[in-house]
């Protein structure tokens, strides 16, 4: 099974600050947890006071209406603290059902409610025969021990109340101390967990720089460095994607110095024992054609038009692959001179001015008369090469269009405009690559090599520029370079 180093890697950052995250959260919502807890008890602990509170009130004034209805016996009184009665009843049910989640609580609030209904019982009895409103209170509280006695009687309920008081005073301290100590852990549990939060990224950001992009980096360089062909950076070393990929460039590289080497021993072959002789061969059937070395027999003269014409066919192509093997893959220097659309023009011109009368083709030039820096025999070649190509396609009376233009102050447009038969759209995106012909025939029958648009296009590179062409079937073709005006590409 493929297990990834980069993937392992990229797990790292990923899942330890999510870890991180998971941790956090908890430990977060733990704190939250028990600070909500504490602070429900501590609603719960105000809302017994509350009705111990109203609890009081409620007892405070029962006992008050007894004691008037003793002095002043009126009906009203007596309905008074029957509504009174039932009040303190259902606050003490809800007493005793916020008291339920604790036993001393619920302990407490049943002697509240047992001492309640035994001071309700005797305050009752004041509005019934079993009690004489006549009776004077003087005898039986004449003595301090009376007196105590009979207090305690009608305050037992409040007292029990305030020991339930006093209870929840000191459990309102408590869960306060210990509200007051979560929200306190979370606050800090937020700091740090910010700061590690922004530690370990800073971490893996420089992790992630040192041990992936600062090494990707190198495996791109060396990937233009690739195509340049230059000498590429040292190898990145380790066992990870990365390392095999530039041990693979590396590898690569020297297959193509290995290539490189046996492309200029074989260009040199061509150039040195196949281009010499042929060229040779070449003056001497010329020659023998003129009539230099004698007169030729009509049958002999036929022959030696076809050898000639197979020669020159043949140094064409020598011609061509010499020059276009010189230029790729490698920066030729530039011969950059100050020139003149109008001299580029005028130069290739003179060179292709018998082709296109031999083919009845007329030739047009508008020209913007532009001064630039460039390698004037390069671009002269490509006007050459480009000329040629309109000439070999198009009829006799065509007319082919030459005009330059200036194009954004800073660069110089050439276009060859003829009226031949035009390119598949399909075959545009391959006219400019090496031996490609629109069709098959046209090496034969038009006399083409199929180097002289891969020939241009590299000039016009090197010059810093860019080469393209528009074209419809039936109507014609437009090739069109733009180079900048300066001196070609920096």
């Amino acid at each position: 099974m493929f297990k990834s180093k980069l993937m392992r890697r990229g797990l790292i950052v990923i899942v330890l600050p999510l870890l991180l995250e998971v941790v956090f959260l908890s430990v977060l919502a733990y704190l939250l947890i028990q600070a909500e807890t504490e602070a429900s008890q501590r609603i719960e602990s105000k809302n017994i006071v509350c009705q111990a509170t109203k609890l009081v009130a409620k007892l405070v004034d029962a006992q008050f209406i007894a004691i008037a209805y003793n002095a002043y016996p009126t009906p009203l009184l007596d309905v008074r603290f029957d509504e009174d009665g039932r009040s303190i009843r259902d606050l003490l049910l809800s007493l005793k059902s916020l008291c339920n989640g604790s036993e001393k609580r619920s302990k407490l609030a049943s002697e509240v409610e047992a001492s309640t209904e035994e001071n309700l019982d005797r305050f009752g009895k004041m509005f019934t025969t079993e009690f004489d409103v006549n009776t004077e209170f003087k005898p039986f509280i004449s003595s301090e021990e009376r007196t105590d006695k009979t207090y305690k009687r009608f305050t037992g309920a409040v007292n029990k109340i305030d020991e339930l008081l006093s209870l929840e005073q000191k459990t309102q301290a408590a869960v306060q101390a210990r509200e007051k100590y979560y929200r306190n852990w979370l606050r800090q549990t937020i700091i740090w967990g910010l700061l590690a939060n922004v530690l370990i990224s800073m971490f893996l950001a420089v992790y992630f720089a040192r041990r992936i992009t600062n090494r990707l980096k190198i495996v791109l360089e060396n990937t233009d460095r690739l195509v340049s062909r230059q000498e590429l950076l040292p190898p990145l070393g380790g066992r990870d994607e990365l390392a095999q990929l530039d041990d693979v460039f590396h590898a690569t590289a020297k297959d193509l110095a290995y290539v490189d080497r046996h492309r200029k021993h074989l260009v040199a072959l061509v150039k040195d024992d196949l281009s010499a002789p042929l060229r040779e061969v070449q003056y001497a059937l010329h020659n023998l054609a003129q009539g230099v070395l004698g007169d030729v027999t009509p049958k002999a003269e036929a022959r030696l038009e076809l050898a000639i014409a197979d020669t020159d066919r043949v140094m064409r192509l020598i011609d061509d692959l010499l020059s276009i093997k010189t230029m790729e893959g490698a920066k030729f220097d530039l011969d950059v001179e100050k020139t003149s659309t109008s001299e580029l023009i005028e130069t290739a011109l003179r060179s292709v001015r018998d082709m296109a009368d031999q083919r009845g083709v007329d030739l047009q030039l508008k020209d913007a008369k532009i001064e630039l820096i460039a390698d004037k025999d390069r671009l002269v070649q490509v006007i050459i090469n480009l000329l040629s190509n309109g000439i070999k396609f198009s009829k006799r009376n065509d007319m082919i269009t030459i005009e330059t233009s200036l194009e954004d102050e800073d660069w110089v447009r050439f276009a060859v405009i003829d009226q031949g038969r035009g390119i598949p759209e399909e075959s545009l995106s391959i006219i400019f690559e090496p031996f490609k012909q629109v069709e098959e025939s046209d090496q034969v029958a038009r006399g083409g090599t199929g180097l002289g648009l891969p020939i241009s296009k590299t000039i016009v590179e090197q010059h810093g520029g860019t080469i393209g062409v528009t074209s419809r079937i039936g109507e014609g073709s437009t090739f069109w370079f733009l180079i900048p005006i300066g001196n070609g590409k920096d």
